[in-house]
């Protein structure tokens, strides 16, 4: 798989909150409330990631 990369390091910043995210709900530390915050920042970074990505900037990546 090929992925196209905005040579912007925000892009990877918000790419590394989203794994933290992920990995704090995986943990079920979190409550209800809580979670669904987390849950909620991940949906717009990602929201923010796809858009980038679709503004056709960057490099092409290949992934594994």
């Amino acid at each position: 798989r090929y992925l196209r990369m905005p040579k912007d390091s925000d892009i990877k910043q918000r790419m590394d909150r989203v794994e933290e995210i992920i990995d704090q709900l995986d943990a079920d530390d979190v409550s209800l409330d809580e979670g669904k915050e987390l849950y909620d920042e991940g949906e717009r970074l990602l929201d923010e990631i796809r858009n980038r990505l679709d503004e056709n900037e960057g490099e092409i990546l290949e992934i594994e």
